[in-house]
């Protein structure tokens, strides 16, 4: 399941059977990948999610799918600039 939590700007991924929180991404700004009051999140027919802000923000941003893959659990930071 995917969380959208406004108030500490991140999009939290939680496994529906117990509520933990196995990862997390996001931080507060302006810039691809951060958010400024992340408010909806949805998701397309090709696995795409979209994330919609509040506040000054106002606006949608897109997170391509790019398949399944072995992740490490907890926060994973920022989605942009790639370092």
């Amino acid at each position: 399941m995917i969380l959208a939590d406004g108030q500490n700007e991140r999009v939290r991924i939680i496994l529906r059977e117990t509520l933990e929180e196995i990862a997390s991404f996001g931080d507060g700004g302006r810039q691809p990948g951060q958010f400024y009051g992340v408010h909806s999140i949805a998701s397309d027919s090709k696995g795409n999610l979209y994330t919609t802000e509040i506040y000054e923000g106002k606006r949608v941003q897109k997170f391509v799918y790019r398949g399944i893959a072995s992740m490490p659990r907890g926060y994973q930071g920022l989605l942009w600039p790639r370092r």
